[in-house]
């Protein structure tokens, strides 16, 4: 439905309407005037309201927007309407009952009181353009005031500034232009409140440029434009614009508020300019407002984000640690975890609740991101409970995606599982970190069924859903769906996200399909590391060293900076081409050519390099050298360099190594076995397989799957579990058969006769 101003009948000559302000105030008392006295006394001629008892009413109307009692709000109402005032002592307090029911979130209680009201006058519709605004109902507002200049009544400067609020609310600078132009025709630019409002339109929908100008053909200015357009400013983007603008103020004399100076905290944080934080944080000391909830919880938020927890830390010892308030300390444990330091959080985290300061939701998302990153399952669960112990058993969604994100980085999936099934309501950012849970712990088709789901629930999945996805299609090698996918992105236009190219790429590989992951690379314009890293690895996958030797190079000559998993790459092409000597000088310049300190997969992957071509005592003497402690990645790569060599006496040596921390790991008993039995120790061989056996240690089955409508079943040797194993055992049953028949009657196919003898 359109709107225009322009369109609606304007009177010029009507005299101003404005709300009776003739009312008496009870100098006895300071106190409005106790509901239940007033409430129980029978409406008796003698006791109706009067003007001389307007404002005990007017004082009562407000204790209930204040406290949101609807009820109360209910009974007043109801004594009014069988109480007997005049008609401006009427209009001022139903006037005064609306506005109280749009407070105690009944907007359509205020609806039908305003629409039954006999008489209106501009505080009348001021009060329902507000309550539509508040309630979300901005194109109502509109027609509010397009229909009381229908009926006659004139605007004033808080009618326009309702107004300025519902264009904000719709999102439309059309309007706003329009609403700025008839301000401008009836002379209330000149009113200070009303500037206000219009830059401040202006500002919270993008228009920067707008703002300014208001700003500077306003005769006056207050405190509350100079706020207005600091914090249009940040809002915008323009953080220097706003650290100027606020000095600005400070020159021409205007003393800032809180509000002011939590807004240029805000924007000095997101400039990261420590001097700039210094002066922010001088400025508040020197007005004595550094002490101040707000502006101190801002100024901790200013210190974090420049990346100076000393001075955050430094302002919250002198100012907040006997705080009661939670802000303060949510900012430093926030501060704490976005630094990286996540001890340091919990234990602020801990010494907040010995104060018995209760958390929040907030406090509560940022200390399970803390823990996520430490691994620790154990506080997690402690944590876990105390948002129960607090009330919080049903959390809301962000913290509940954050208690699910955590669980899934302490390596307890099942969790993860129960927090999701618990979820009564769940949005994107749900669904998202269950797939990603999935995938973490390689359950590529438990993360492809819940993709379904989510697209069955109607939700559109975002890039990180995508990439997921698509790693879960290429750790089951599933082309056919990872194409699927892959049209889905482009149809969604996420097709040139870098995160969702780079997966393409790797599961293209994974699948089998190099042309398709040429492709994709070929089509990225500026690749970033991640792309040109899964380019790499997909040529070492399909043997072409040379070919991946050469993307590293002019990866070398890109803006690309190598990283750890880059180098990783090159060791694995370098170690499946055999170039021993190309990957050992790639290793041993990592740290001064590009800076980048070995992990514990570089020294395996050298291992590797060196076992494939039988230098097994170069790669003992390697491990020996390590300056870390080698683990059983390291081991189990030489181990499995021994037994493609036969070296049995050197495997044995590195199997001890390995049992010794990991007594239950099966493969190892299982390639010392092969080792055995292929340099002809049989009776070793087949005596580890026993020892195996009475320890209950079972070598992990293999399976093969296929993907149907997005499910995945998979299938065991002997499987019992399946859910139609019945059926699956029928249909077998009816091929052997059939091959059998097949065999009777002289088949011509060998292989037929093999797989029925076996």
């Amino acid at each position: 439905m359109s709107f225009s101003i322009a369109h609606c009948h304007y009177p010029r000559n009507l005299p101003h309407a404005s709300a009776n302000k003739g009312t008496t105030l009870d100098h006895r008392s300071n106190k409005p005037a106790s509901i239940v006295s007033l409430l129980q006394t029978p409406p008796h001629p003698v006791n109706r309201i009067t003007k001389s008892n307007i404002q005990p009413v007017i004082d009562l109307l407000k204790s209930c927007e204040e406290s949101g009692s609807l009820k109360q709000a209910n009974c007043i109402h109801g004594h009014l309407l069988k109480s007997g005032f005049g008609d401006r002592e009427s209009l001022v307090l139903m006037n005064h009952a609306v506005h109280a029911y749009s407070k105690c979130n009944d907007y359509n209680a205020a609806c039908r009181l305003f629409n039954a009201m006999p008489q209106r006058n501009v505080f009348s519709w001021t009060v329902m353009i507000v309550a539509s605004n508040e309630h979300g109902h901005y194109h109502n507002g509109l027609e509010l005031f397009c229909m009381m200049l229908e009926h006659g009544v004139l605007p004033d400067g808080f009618a326009f500034s309702a107004l300025l609020q519902s264009c904000v609310g719709l999102n439309s600078v059309e309007l706003g232009q329009m609403v700025h132009a008839h301000v401008v025709v009836t002379g209330f630019l000149m009113h200070t409140v009303v500037g206000t409002s219009v830059l401040n339109m202006y500002a919270k929908l993008g228009e920067s440029e707008s703002s300014v100008k208001v700003f500077s053909t306003m005769p006056e200015v207050n405190i509350v434009s100079w706020n207005a357009m600091i914090s249009g400013f940040t809002s915008n983007g323009l953080h220097l614009q706003a650290f100027d603008c606020f000095i600005n103020m400070i020159e021409v004399g205007v003393t800032p508020n809180n509000f002011t100076l939590v807004s240029v905290s805000k924007a000095v944080g997101q400039l990261a300019d420590i001097h700039k934080c210094h002066q922010v944080h001088k400025y508040a000391s020197n007005w004595g407002l550094d002490s101040n909830t707000l502006v101190g919880t801002a100024l901790i938020d200013m210190y974090s984000k420049c990346g100076s927890m000393f001075d955050a830390q430094t302002l919250f010892d002198k100012k907040f640690t006997s705080c009661l308030v939670n802000t303060p300390w949510n900012a430093m444990i926030t501060g704490y975890s976005q630094a990286g330091s996540h001890i340091e959080a919990l234990e602020l985290f801990t010494r907040m609740c010995q104060n018995d300061i209760k958390p929040d939701i907030y406090t509560f998302c940022c200390v399970f991101n803390s823990i996520a990153a430490l691994k620790c399952l154990k506080s997690l669960r402690e944590t876990h409970g105390m948002t129960l112990k607090y009330g919080f058993d049903a959390l809301q969604i962000s913290a509940t995606n954050a208690l699910a994100d955590a669980y899934a980085k302490c390596d307890s999936l099942e969790a993860v599982e129960n927090v999701f099934n618990r979820m009564e309501d769940k949005d994107i950012v749900s669904w998202t970190t269950m797939v990603t849970a999935y995938c973490q712990y390689s359950e590529w088709g438990k993360a492809l069924t819940i993709f379904s789901q989510m697209r069955n629930d109607g939700l559109v999945p975002n890039h990180f859903t995508l990439c997921s996805v698509i790693t879960a299609c290429g750790g089951l090698c599933l082309l056919e769906y990872g194409q699927q996918i892959h049209s889905l992105i482009c149809k969604v236009g996420m097709d040139t996200e870098t995160c969702i190219e780079s997966a393409l790429i790797d599961m293209y590989a994974k699948c089998g399909n190099l042309t398709g992951a040429k492709k994709i690379f070929k089509r990225i314009s500026n690749p970033d590391i991640v792309s040109w890293t899964a380019i790499i690895f997909t040529y070492a996958q399909h043997g072409l060293v040379e070919d991946a030797l050469q993307l590293f190079k002019k990866m070398e000559q890109s803006a690309a900076k190598i990283n750890a998993v880059t180098l990783l790459c090159i060791l694995f092409a370098c170690s499946h081409g055999g170039m021993v000597e190309e990957g050992l000088k790639i290793f041993h310049k990592m740290e001064d050519a590009y800076g980048v300190v070995p992990k514990m997969e570089h020294y395996a992957c050298v291992v590797d390099l060196l076992g494939r071509v039988g230098r097994l005592e170069e790669a003992m003497e390697f491990i020996n050298k390590m300056p870390i402690e080698p683990n059983e990645m390291v081991w189990q790569t030489l181990l499995g360099a021994c037994r493609i060599h036969g070296n049995a006496i050197l495997g044995e040596v590195v199997a001890k190594k390995i049992l010794s921390t990991q007594p239950q790991h099966s493969s190892t008993y299982v390639l010392l076995s092969n080792m055995y039995i292929e340099s002809g120790l049989y009776e070793d061989g087949l005596s580890l397989r026993d020892t195996m056996k009475e320890r209950g240690i079972r070598k992990e089955s293999g399976y093969s799957w296929i993907c149907i409508r997005g499910e995945v079943h998979k299938f065991y040797a002997g499987d019992q579990q399946h859910p139609q194993q019945h059926k699956i055992y029928t249909m077998l049953e009816e091929l052997i058969s059939n091959m059998k028949s097949m065999l009777r009657h002289g088949s011509k196919f060998s292989f037929v006769n093999e797989m029925v003898e076996a």
